[in-house]
């Protein structure tokens, strides 16, 4: 009872760490979990253990898995059990004898991948290796009944290697999760740093809205002056309407008077036809006294003769001498009232065929008279015609103003809605922008913090993490030029600082140190913060052209940066097929 007290069961060796080799990350792993090349030993009890027991193993994997409805219908619309048997056994042999190099690393990642891609979860595939666990543990144990010793190194062979095994899957499974997050929250915010035509809108919307206050202010004018001519057209209109009556009505007079003097112009013909016979009767008369004057005078001349005839009789002529002295005296009674009546006619004979000149005259100016008068009757009658019509045109024109003055009325009140939308436009594209700019630091902070707390990141996904921090800084200069972001030069630090300085001269230069687009990345990257500082500068010194010059210049420099990343992005996704084919 007093025998040698048995020393605890000690599975890792006296020297800290691995005397396995490996990269980086996975020695870290074979050193926390104290793989060395002995334990690796106890790894071909664990082959031979698996290999006399594999077909039982997976088929009571497999039976269980079917079981279940999630996997059966993952594994009947992507595989078949059959062939999943095969890559399993493969999978379980390269546990039991591969290498831990980079290629044992990389299966594993293609296998978290390949069950990513058709949706199987890390957990599933942490209680698929449970369950391998639950067939297999139960067998070693019984392979080492009496050897305890050999049976936990090799229970503890098991678990470890089993261990690195789920590590490297979850690790790539969170890394795929890192990636996919990185990407899609990159592709976003790419996508929000690209809609930067927003301050071009806002722009446009102050413009738009000074072109339409200033036509406001114009057709509010133009509908003063509307009005004012629409009033003056309108009184026009009365006054034309006015006039043309008065006119029509003395055009009515007018022609009244023309068929007076038509009237008139047929008495005046008679009248002239009634002097020109008075003149006649005249003339007869005048004929008459030259006859009268002849007997006058043949009759003075046979009482002259009777008288010579009686002085000659003597005394018994005497009576007949006082006869034919009374004739003679009666002849020159008659000669001398006719020569008087021929020089009243002669007289009246002058008068008349005056009058008679000046009749035909007048009748001839009345008829002229009558003639022009009715032409500028008919003419004033036809322009009477046109001048209604127009009379009517103008009316129209009056009332199609009076609607135009509406119309102008109707177009000030829709400009007026206009000019206050074009307001409310302008702080929408505003608010917009803002809330654009919100949103993308609302998704850069939650991008930042998760992934720096919670995810394994490949150096392709911290590349990609570079090229969307660089394009934020352009995005927050081109926010700082809107009025939505508030920053000083102090806020934009060295280079150096940045994530993508720290990456450059720290595992970039190691793992991509000789590579062209790695030397040729430096002087951009620092001509970046530069510029943007000189951006920055120039925009709180109230200088914005400057500012805009500055930030034009930094989206050319940045553009350079983001190629050289993506080149060396591609230049390390390339470096890792290598070992995925």
């Amino acid at each position: 009872m007093f025998g040698k007290t048995k020393g605890h069961y000690q599975y890792f060796s006296t020297t800290p760490g691995s005397d396995i080799t490996s990269n980086e990350r996975f020695q870290e792993k074979l050193n926390f979990l104290g793989l060395s090349q002995v334990g690796r030993g106890s790894v071909a009890e664990l082959k031979e253990i698996y290999e006399k027991n594999h077909e039982m193993i997976l088929d009571k994997f497999y039976d269980r898995l079917m079981q279940i409805d999630e996997f059966k219908e993952v594994i009947d619309q992507h595989s078949s059990v059959v062939k999943l048997k095969k890559l399993i056994h493969k999978h379980f042999m390269s546990i039991f004898q591969d290498e831990l190099d980079l290629n044992y690393i990389f299966r594993r990642r293609k296998i978290a991948y390949t069950h990513a891609k058709i949706g199987v979860l890390p957990n599933w595939m942490i209680s698929a290796y449970t369950l391998i666990n639950q067939f297999i543990i139960p067998l070693i144990v019984e392979a080492f009944p009496k050897d305890r010793k050999k049976m936990m190194d090799v229970l503890l062979a098991y678990d470890s290697i089993v261990t690195i095994d789920q590590q490297l899957i979850v690790e790539t499974y969170i890394e795929i999760q890192a990636g996919s997050i990185i990407n899609g929250l990159g592709e976003i915010i790419k996508y929000n740093v690209q809609l930067d035509q927003i301050k071009n809108l806002i722009q446009f919307q102050e413009r738009q809205e000074q072109d339409v206050l200033s036509v406001k202010s114009s057709m509010e004018q133009l509908d003063e002056s509307v009005d004012e001519i629409a009033a003056s057209v309108g009184e026009v209109s009365q006054h034309t309407q006015s006039s043309l009556k008065e006119l029509h009505n003395g055009i009515d007079a007018l022609q009244n008077v023309t068929q007076l003097l038509k009237s008139t112009d047929g008495g005046h013909h008679q009248v002239q036809d009634n002097v020109t016979e008075l003149v006649e009767r005249v003339k007869s008369v005048s004929q008459l006294m030259e006859f009268i004057k002849g007997i006058a005078e043949q009759t003075n001349l046979l009482a002259l003769n009777a008288s010579i005839e009686a002085a000659r009789a003597g005394e018994a002529g005497k009576g007949f001498a006082v006869v034919a002295e009374e004739v003679r005296k009666l002849a020159d009674n008659t000669k001398s009232s006719v020569q008087s009546i021929h020089n009243d006619i002669k007289k009246l004979l002058e008068i008349t065929n005056n009058i008679d000149a000046l009749t035909k005259k007048s009748a001839e100016d009345l008829h002229r008279g009558v003639n022009e008068t009715a032409n500028i009757s008919s003419a004033l009658a036809d322009l009477n015609i046109a001048l209604q019509q127009q009379g009517m045109h103008f009316k129209e024109i009056a009332s199609t103003t009076h609607q135009q003055a509406a119309a102008a009325n109707e177009i000030t009140i829709r400009n007026k809605n206009i000019a206050e939308n074009s307001s409310r436009s302008k702080d929408i594209s505003y608010k917009t922008g803002e809330e654009i700019y919100e949103l993308s630091k609302m998704i850069n902070h939650y991008r930042t913090e998760t992934i720096s707390k919670n995810f394994i990141i490949s150096q392709e996904d911290i590349i990609e993490l570079t090229i969307t921090d660089h394009l934020l800084w352009r995005w927050r200069i081109y926010n700082l030029m809107l009025g939505f972001e508030q920053m000083s030069e102090h806020d934009i630090s060295s280079h150096k600082d940045s994530r993508l300085g720290v990456w450059y001269y720290g595992k970039g230069r190691e793992l991509l140190g000789t590579e062209p687009a790695y030397k040729e990345l430096e002087k951009p990257h620092a001509l970046v913060h530069e510029v943007a500082k000189k951006a920055v500068h120039a925009y709180n010194a109230g200088n914005q052209a400057l500012a805009e010059e500055y930030l034009v210049e930094l989206a050319d420099i940045s553009q350079i940066v983001i190629g050289k990343l993506t080149i060396l992005k591609q230049i390390i996704v390339n470096s890792k097929k290598q070992y995925t084919h």
